[in-house]
């Protein structure tokens, strides 16, 4: 796909929608073929690089949210930054200003066993897009948020998408996400059955 696009693969459980996305992302290498990003070919990148790629380029919303337990919801919206060396005030600034736009104002010193489920994907969400990557990787955004929360992350990321230019690759079996995406990949036991791109 190509740079600023928005897209969603569904399919059932078990069709490799998670599977991919973690190809995509660099987590997982495949076991044949090749697989570009950002014109990195990441079958030949070393462990190092590979991490560079995720640090600066990729962000993820894990459907497990895998925050740290034992940071707050802010200091988790600051982590990747911190490993970029963001100074400390733009650090802060810029987490303050993202947890505000996916509802969190007020919240920020909160734990994760603090935070209900929706809370804290929003926290995961904010983590992911907080550090300007050129591709976010979600994993099922909003399967732990009610409809009118769902739809003002999905709002957020349009936006992102548009100002900046960021690539999402959402996997869903949200009929919402499906309706905000501009292409629709639907996967069955690992295959492409269906390739629908929206004018």
């Amino acid at each position: 796909m190509k740079r600023g696009g928005f897209l969603a693969i569904a399919g059932p459980s078990g069709s490799g929608k998670t599977t991919l996305l973690n190809i995509i992302g660099g987590l997982d290498l495949p076991d044949d073929g090749y697989i570009r990003v950002d014109g990195n070919a990441l079958e030949k990148m070393n462990p190092s690089q590979l991490a560079d790629l995720r640090l600066y380029n990729v962000g993820f919303v894990f459907q497990s949210y895998n925050l740290i337990p034992v940071f707050s919801a802010i200091e988790n919206v600051e982590f990747g930054m911190l490993l970029q060396k963001v100074p400390i005030k733009e650090r802060r600034e810029r987490s303050r200003a993202i947890l505000d736009d996916v509802g969190l104002a007020g919240m920020y010193h909160r734990r994760p066993s603090e935070l209900s489920g929706g809370q804290q994907q929003r926290v995961a969400v904010a983590r992911a897009i907080v550090g300007n990557p050129s591709i976010v990787l979600a994993d099922e955004p909003t399967a732990n948020l009610d409809s009118k929360t769902g739809k003002g992350l999905l709002e957020l990321m349009c936006k992102m998408n548009e100002t900046k230019m960021v690539t999402f690759i959402f996997s869903t079996h949200d009929n919402m996400v499906m309706d905000y995406a501009r292409r629709l990949v639907l996967l069955r036991d690992g295959i492409i059955v269906g390739d629908k791109k929206k004018s």
